[in-house]
Order: C-alpha cells, then structure tokens, then sequence
C-alpha cells in the first residue's frame, strides 16, 4: 500500500515542481487536490497522523516562533505596518495559512513523508522528502538564501513529523516560518501587487 501512495506522492510532487499554475484558481485548485489526496493517504496508513496533543502543539508553536523570530533578526524588524495591511494582504493570508501552506504539508510530509517512513528508515524519508521540497522552492524563487532556508524549514517539519507523528506539527511551524518571512518582513500581497506567476 506504501508504494501505491509514494507514487502517487511522487506524481503530485512532479507536478508540483514542473508545472506552476499561471493563474491564481489554478494554484487553488491544485492545492485543493493536495489537501485531499494528504488526508485520504494519511486517513489510510495512519489515521493517527492527523491528531495532536497539548504538548507537540506547544513545541511546534515554540519551533516556529525560532523561526519567525530568525527572519525578523535577520530583517532587523517587521516591516509591515498598520497601514499596509489592506483587504489583499488579508486575502493573501487565508489563501496562504489555510490553503498553500497545509496543503504543500499534506503533499511533502503526508503524502511523501509517511510512506517512505514505512519503505525505508526515517533520515532516509525525512532526506528524499526535504530535497523535494527545496526543489520546487528552486523552481519558485530566485534566490539561494530562501533555498538554503526551505530546505532546513523541510527538515524541520519532517523531524517534527516522525517525532510526534502528527502532521499538524509541521503545519504549524511552516506557518509560523512563513508569516514571519512572506507577511510581516516581505508584506507579500498577491491581490493588490499581482505576482509575476498570476495573471
């Protein structure tokens, strides 16, 4: 059954990498399908993936305030201000935190993660999965900073992931992670200042 799964995975991530959506309901709707294929693949091998407890809550949130903290030291401060915040930044919020950011978890960790877990032994799958995920930031983004930083963030979610076996854990620290980078050093509004992958 892991096999089943990791090809799927590995078919999900291919498009993922190599095929960006050109319109911003194309990007959802790919993300819709990564959200339902992680949890039907999770529900499936593991189902107890999909739950938390009090104390791998509080050490995601702990883990990825390092990590919102880090960019914030590194930008020497947060840039977004009261006034910048408009209804795109709120749009771009929800579409990030709820959809993009779950959603690419669902495909790197739940898809990918946990079935070479259960075919190989834990660097191994915490590896594959995490090299994976650095190239589509590769593809995505022009600059070797966010990749050195996608690829630590990957190993951290899929450390995170094996050690509590939970799949929230990792979404938690990759929202933390990127609302430090992309909301409050980078203001990243897809709405307002359309980005050059969405027309």
């Amino acid at each position: 059954m892991s096999w089943f799964f990791l090809i799927i995975g590995l078919t999900l991530t291919l498009w993922d990498i190599f095929f960006i959506a050109k319109t911003l309901q194309g990007n959802i709707i790919k993300r819709f399908v990564f959200i339902l294929s992680g949890v039907t693949v999770i529900k499936v091998i593991y189902p107890s993936y999909m739950l938390i407890t009090y104390k791998e809550t509080l050490i995601s949130l702990i883990i990825g305030l390092v990590f919102l903290i880090t960019h914030l030291l590194i930008a020497k401060g947060i840039k977004l201000r009261f006034s910048d915040i408009n209804v795109g930044i709120i749009k771009t919020c929800i579409l990030i935190y709820f959809i993009e950011l779950p959603a690419e978890e669902l495909l790197y960790r739940g898809i990918l993660l946990i079935p070479l877990i259960n075919m190989t032994n834990p660097v191994i799958a915490i590896f594959i999965s995490s090299v994976l995920f650095g190239a589509l930031h590769i593809k995505t983004w022009n600059n070797k900073f966010v990749w050195i930083g996608s690829f630590l963030l990957a190993m951290t979610c899929a450390i995170s992931v094996v050690i509590s076996k939970s799949i929230w854990t990792a979404i938690i620290i990759h929202n933390l992670n990127d609302f430090g980078y992309l909301t409050l050093v980078n203001k990243r509004d897809i709405f307002t200042h359309r980005s050059a992958n969405y027309k």
